[in-house]
């Protein structure tokens, strides 16, 4: 019946599983109410988004050639018939203001019916030196360039995102033997990042579940001793996807991780309850006897470090970082399904089973190893508690002192490795021709017409100025910059090498009437429809949110003194990027605090005694204390994707501590005794704890190996915290009971 059962869940979960969708949005991170959104979406309202487009660039001898500005012609006019592409801009679509008896034109710098006399070298002067073309489709040098393919609003999803990709690789493929391509931009990064963490994540559960399976063909050498355990884990994982595809959830960077963390705990909760079954038929029980004990012993103590791993993630829910909050919420209730699972499943499943044990007694040398190691470390902290206490208190403050280095940092690009493709286009446009990150400035004067004056222009100016004095920004362009470019032509000083703007307010009206008769596409990007907002743009580096945010605090100062009557807002991509950093810190802080006030409760309801609510704690801290530390020692800032190690290993820490201590519970009811109660735990409890620290170790070891390097990282860090853990278990943990010396009251008689 159980198995009926599970079958016809699992199957009813397989589509919705499958349907889950991946996606990476920055937007993403906040709450519908915060804001920095707010502020993105004045921004989008008023004037358009910023990160609709994906930028096509090469490099060559010289652009400003007959031959390659014919070709460039030729890819352009193709790149134009792509599907969901609203415009194509390109050299061939750049334009250049004319003045003709007092009015002005827009004419294309290249016609392509001319272009076998044009004066070339004329032609590259003037293109290098017009200032909304250079940092844009060309460089000052004239060797690199940009085409630049804007997404139809209606259309930017994944899918068709997806199908412009593929369309504009087959176009790009028949002139790679001319130009070495490079594409980037956010829209091309966003499903490149999608793509590559679909494939990611199924290497995960497939190399995840296969080094598992090995480890516990070696461990019990049995064919139950392997099925039972990656049956419990695959329900769990496709129950927990189906839940997030059901209830709106998504898969990006932070939930990607989900699957190694599941598969990791929910075969932990079955070698617990394994390992105490052939306990009890390795004593001479029956079957139904061991299934019983099994359940009595370790149901309550797997649901307990179910109950504290799952506050650990869910704790995350204080986030006001959503993707934070949506990873803790679901692997909270993926724990819980595994421990449901389990409880359910595997009594079923031994009842079956013809088997006496679920490990093979006969195969294998690893048990007795495992066996004859925990009885010297059972002597061992029995004799040298004390050192054991000192060297855990000096090791702890060697990787406390790591943390003093810890930095809060992440750029947009920041979990890509440096060597993929993805990342090498990225560089390739900030080094030749411009960055890609806008950081964005809304100036509202606060009256119809109010950004049209001298005054207001010239202020601009002088915001510019500041911009361009950090080495991470390379281009600024505003209404000012428009207007230098018209005032040379319309008051006959064309040969002005200084960028100046009219002396009159008049004179700026008249000038933007004969953009708006001229339809300068320039001037709609730049001002709102009644003249009363301003918007400037900055192109900044990818310099991480520490950099950028020291950058927006100096440029708000400057900001309230060059403009202290108006409303100035800062925002773009850069800025929610950047913004994440203060939430982030927060979000961790509070959530660990969170977690640990819970768990510390349990405890104080569990045990009732202070010494050993300590003893119980400190295990449980000394893992993050030695992850802050290796994150300081090697240099790995927290960001979105680092945040939460500190909760996985707040969760596995205190998973392996409580099954030790509910088991030194139930081995003092038995013996009355406290040391010979501590000897069995260790050596019982102790040979389960260094399996399933085998495993997560093997199940998250499979991270190191992502292109992501942040979870590369957690695949690091977490696998050290697993091992420290694993020390704590063993060897702190019985020290401090041998130095605290609890008097326990536990008077329950055990059957």
């Amino acid at each position: 019946m159980v198995f009926f059962g599970l079958i016809i869940l699992s199957l009813s979960a397989v589509y919705p599983a499958l349907n889950i969708r991946t996606d990476f949005n920055l937007e993403g991170f906040y709450p519908e109410d915060d804001v920095v959104i707010d502020n993105y979406r004045i921004l989008e309202e008023e004037f358009g988004r910023d990160d609709n487009s994906i930028l096509i660039g090469f490099k060559t001898d010289s652009l400003f050639t007959k031959k390659v500005l014919r070709e460039l012609y030729q890819i352009t006019e193709e790149l134009d018939q792509i599907s969901f592409i609203e415009d194509v801009f390109s050299l061939w679509s750049a334009q250049n203001i004319r003045a003709e008896n007092t009015m002005l034109s827009f004419e294309p710098y290249l016609d392509i019916n001319s272009i076998h006399k044009a004066d070339l070298n004329q032609l590259k002067s003037e293109i290098t030196s017009d200032p909304f073309i250079n940092g844009l489709f060309v460089n000052s040098e004239g060797t690199s360039t940009a085409i630049v393919l804007a997404i139809d609003e209606d259309e930017n999803t994944y899918a068709n995102r997806n199908i412009i990709i593929g369309q504009i690789n087959d176009i790009l493929a028949g002139y790679e033997h001319l130009f070495t391509f490079h594409i980037s931009g956010i829209p091309y990064f966003r499903n490149q990042y999608v793509n590559l963490l679909n494939s990611e994540i199924l290497n995960y559960i497939f190399i995840s579940s296969a080094l598992i399976i090995l480890l516990l063909w070696y461990l019990y050498r049995t064919i139950w001793g392997v099925l039972f355990p990656m049956i419990i884990v695959w329900s769990t994982l496709l129950f927990t996807v189906a839940l997030m595809h059901l209830t709106g959830g998504y898969l990006e960077i932070m939930s990607s991780t989900i699957a190694p963390i599941l598969l990791c705990v929910g075969v932990a909760d079955a070698v617990h309850m394994i390992s105490k079954y052939d306990d009890a038929r390795e004593a001479g029980h029956g079957k139904k006897f061991s299934i019983i004990e099994m359940l009595k012993t370790l149901g309550s103590a797997t649901f307990l470090t179910s109950i504290t791993t799952a506050i650990g993630f869910a704790s995350l829910l204080s986030s006001t970082v959503v993707p934070m909050k949506k990873f803790g919420l679901y692997t909270a209730i993926g724990v819980l399904l595994a421990y449901l699972i389990t409880i359910i499943f595997l009594p079923a499943a031994l009842s079956i089973s013809r088997k006496k044990r679920v490990v093979n007694e006969k195969t294998g040398s690893f048990y007795p190893l495992i066996h004859g190691w925990l009885h010297k470390i059972t002597a061992f902290n029995r004799m040298h508690y004390g050192k054991i206490l000192i060297g855990g208190v000096t090791i702890t403050l060697i990787f406390a002192s790591g943390m003093k280095t810890l930095n809060v940092d992440a750029k947009v690009f920041d979990d890509v490795s440096e060597n993929t493709r993805l990342i090498q286009d990225s560089r390739f446009f900030t080094k030749e021709i411009a960055p890609q990150f806008p950081m964005e400035f809304i100036i509202d004067s606060g009256a119809a017409d109010g950004a049209l004056s001298v005054n207001m222009l010239q202020r601009a100016f002088h915001l510019e100025e500041k911009l361009l004095s950090y080495p991470e920004i390379h281009r600024v362009t505003g209404l000012h910059t428009l207007i230098a470019e018209v005032h040379p032509l319309l008051s006959g000083r064309e040969s002005d090498t200084v960028r100046n703007i009219p002396d009159s307010n008049q004179a700026i009206a008249q000038y933007i009437l004969l953009l708006e008769i001229s339809e300068a596409e320039q001037l709609y990007r730049l001002v709102d429809f009644d003249y009363r907002k301003l918007r400037i743009t900055a192109l900044a580096e990818d310099a991480g949110s520490q950099r950028i945010n020291e950058i927006r605090e100096e440029v708000e100062q400057h900001l309230t003194h060059l403009f202290p009557g108006e409303d100035v807002i800062i925002t773009g991509t850069t800025i929610l990027s950047a913004d994440l950093t203060e939430k982030i810190v927060y979000s961790l802080a509070w959530s660990i605090i969170l977690a640990l006030t819970a768990i510390t409760l349990i405890m104080v309801l569990l045990f009732k005694n202070i010494r050993l609510i300590l003893i119980a704690l400190v295990p449980n801290v000394l893992p993050l204390i030695v992850v802050g530390g290796i994150m300081g020692f090697m240099n790995i800032d927290i960001k979105p994707s680092t945040a939460v190690i500190f909760t996985i290993a707040l969760g596995i820490a205190v998973d392996d501590s409580i099954h030790y201590l509910a088991r030194f519970r139930i081995e003092y009811l038995r013996r009355k005794a406290m040391f010979p109660a501590l000897r069995a735990t260790t050596i019982r409890t102790g040979r389960a704890i260094i399996i399933t620290s085998l495993i997560l170790i093997a199940g998250f070891g499979t991270l190191i190996t992502s292109a992501f390097t942040s979870t590369a990282m957690m695949g690091v860090l977490v696998c050290s915290t697993i091992f420290a853990a694993l020390v704590a278990d063993l060897f702190i943990l019985p020290s401090m009971f041998y130095w605290l010396r609890p008097v326990l009251g536990i008077v329950k008689n055990p059957r």
